[in-house]
């Protein structure tokens, strides 16, 4: 109900008025309509418990003392069904009504940090250039002091104003896509991808110009000038809203850049968990319609499936799992790409320690940016398919009495609830994903020279995509791993759909930079292996690396000692495969390799050798 209610509100919300001034106006617009909407759920709720007490009440004058024992078990029903009411009351509050007035306030901060950047860039130029007019300069006792401030105030403004917009970008467009993706939800109505995007970007666009209109001043507003001196100020001012305009479309399409490039790389990987939503969502409604129609007389014993649909229940939560682990650390692999640009764009040096108070207040704006995009990606790609499983669902439904839809749960709460509770752990798997990558990553090593020659020989396409990925892991064995900060350069991101905080160990480590390494080379290789075979294996791969990994070692045939190779069993083949046996490599050559990358991801540096003196005669080279 308070999903509906919201989604209802926002998609029938009128424009703003042009005669309002208020930079946080949509902001504002947001929070009326989270009160709005708590308003119209505490009615409900005083009008449902209303009628509890007044059933309690009509049974108690109705029924005997010989009853009684009925009555007590009829008065206890009721309260639980009272406690239940309030239980699932305070849970949409925080899932819906809380998150939406918070999100309110967050969006008005964000609002009026991008006016109060628009207002002192305008400001700050305009001083500037003044102090290059002579009529002006003759005003001030130290001019050098005060063109070298101008021009700091005028660097610093623009960092401001290049993180502000990035800022306000990235987190109204996380908030906008999960209020598209509720309508699509509830409506049971499929959009596409670009459409939604076409939407979202209009109101951003708009919302953004809105402020900034409002804040990037064509003339003075000092009420002390008068004449000469007005007209060369309202000059100043004019240049300063000109320059400020360009300097705003040239961050706009840096920042367009910036977000393109990202979600390029986590397509494929945005498409697999809206694929594997969809799939989970589908099984669950499957197992209730047969529940359904397999006990007609104890329809609200919903819950209980048979063995077989829990089977199909739980490898689709399996499979959503894993998914959903590869997109956030996708996102998460791509943030250095991400934090080199806002370098680019703000100036801002990305050095927390180094960095002064109001750099280091930027870089954490920066931060949220970072997460508030890994939210989108997560959220649109989950929305996305929950709305095609739901419309699908809805379709099938369509015969059933009113009372038999009633008895079904709301599929979409379950998944966003298993969905929040899987990424609260992903950051826990980092350390066996950074062994198991480690493992893999000697195998490349010490395997590339037999893999270049094999696939020399036209036998490339034998080990599909898995082939692909060894090798690119072996041709970049001499760069070094670097230390990365992991899933976010912040201590806490919020969890996906509720909001609520998660604590994660942000700390630079080469673990960390193990599980980046990685799934970049992944991701890679999967843009390059969309479909098919090629998919299959590296979704198996993917699956077993948070496992045992995927290598093993045993005998081989007319081979004496220990090797290593792919188990083709952990990537999701039926047998060994002997391409695999061919490109074994021997124990001891797979472990000194093992160590080396080791010693390198310790840091530890190898000794010198000794040196080595010839005593005279000099040798004459003969």
């Amino acid at each position: 109900m308070a999903r509906s209610l919201t989604a209802l509100k926002r998609e029938t919300a009128l424009k703003i008025k042009k005669t309002n001034t208020r930079v946080d106006a949509y902001a504002a617009q947001i929070a009326k309509e989270s009160e709005d909407v708590q308003a119209l759920m505490t009615e409900q709720m005083t009008d449902l418990t209303g009628k509890i007490q007044a059933q309690k009440d009509a049974a108690s004058a109705d029924v005997s003392a010989a009853d009684a024992a009925s009555m007590a078990g009829f008065e206890k029903v009721m309260t639980k069904v009272a406690d239940e009411l309030a239980a699932a009351e305070k849970a949409s509050d925080n899932k819906f009504v809380k998150l939406n007035a918070d999100m309110a306030a967050q969006r008005a901060d964000l609002d009026k940090d991008l006016a109060s950047a628009v207002t002192n860039i305008n400001d700050s130029i305009a001083k500037q250039a003044a102090l290059q007019d002579g009529r002006f300069s003759k005003t001030v006792k130290d001019l050098a002091a005060a063109k070298a401030e101008a021009a700091t105030q005028v660097k610093q403004a623009r960092k401001d104003f290049a993180t502000g917009l990035a800022t306000v970008t990235a987190q109204i467009k996380e908030m906008d896509f999960k209020i598209t993706g509720d309508v699509q939800i509830i409506a049971a109505e499929v959009i596409s991808h670009k459409a939604a995007q076409n939407k979202v970007n209009r109101h951003v666009t708009a919302e953004i110009t809105r402020i900034e209109t409002l804040m990037n001043a064509q003339k003075t507003e000092n009420i002390k000038a008068r004449g000469a001196i007005k007209e060369i100020m309202n000059k100043n001012k004019k240049e300063a809203h000109e320059e400020t305009a360009a300097l705003d479309q040239l961050f706009k399409k840096k920042i367009a850049q910036i977000r393109s490039e990202a979600a390029a790389n986590t397509l494929a990987a945005r498409k697999d968990l809206t694929e594997k939503t969809e799939e989970m969502y589908g099984k669950m409604a499957d197992a209730q319609r047969e529940q359904l129609a397999r006990n007609e007389d104890a329809a609200t014993n919903i819950a209980t499936f048979s063995a077989e649909s829990l089977a199909g229940i739980a490898s689709a939560k399996e499979d959503f799992s894993m998914r959903l682990d590869t997109l956030t650390n996708v996102v998460a692999a791509n943030h250095k790409s991400v934090e080199s640009g806002f370098e680019v764009l703000t100036g801002v040096i990305r050095d927390f320690k180094e960095q002064g108070e109001a750099d280091r207040a930027l870089i954490v704006k920066q931060n949220a940016a970072l997460a508030a995009d890994m939210q989108k990606a997560i959220i649109v790609a989950i929305q996305d398919g929950e709305a095609k499983a739901k419309a699908v669902a809805d379709r099938s439904r369509a015969r059933l009495v009113a009372a038999e839809k009633s008895m079904l749960v709301e599929i979409t709460n379950t998944v966003e609830d298993y969905a929040d509770m899987t990424f609260a752990t992903i950051q826990g798997k980092h350390p066996k994903i950074a062994d198991n990558y480690l493992s893999l990553k000697a195998y490349a090593i010490t395997a590339n020279g037999a893999l270049n020659t094999y696939v020399g020989q036209g036998k490339g396409k034998n080990l599909s995509s898995l082939g692909d990925l060894l090798l690119s892991i072996g041709d970049g064995a001499d760069a070094p791993v670097e230390a990365s900060e992991g899933l976010s350069p912040s201590a806490t991101i919020p969890s996906i759909f509720t909001g609520a905080e998660i604590k994660i160990d942000n700390s630079v480590s080469k673990v960390n930079g193990l599980v980046v390494e990685y799934f970049q080379a992944v991701d890679s290789c999967r843009q390059r292996w969309p479909m098919g075979l090629g998919k299959y294996l590296l979704e198996k791969l993917e699956d077993n690396m948070v496992l045992k990994g995927v290598l093993t070692v045993d005998k081989i045939d007319d081979k004496s000692g220990n090797w290593v190779f792919v188990n083709g069993h952990a990537v999701g083949l039926s047998n060994k495969l002997n391409d695999f046996e061919g490109l074994a490599v021997r124990m001891g050559h797979y472990e000194s390799t093992l160590a080396k990358l080791t010693t390198a991801l310790s840091g530890k540096v190898a000794p010198m050798p000794e040196p080595v003196y010839v005593p005279a005669p000099e040798w004459k080279g003969n």
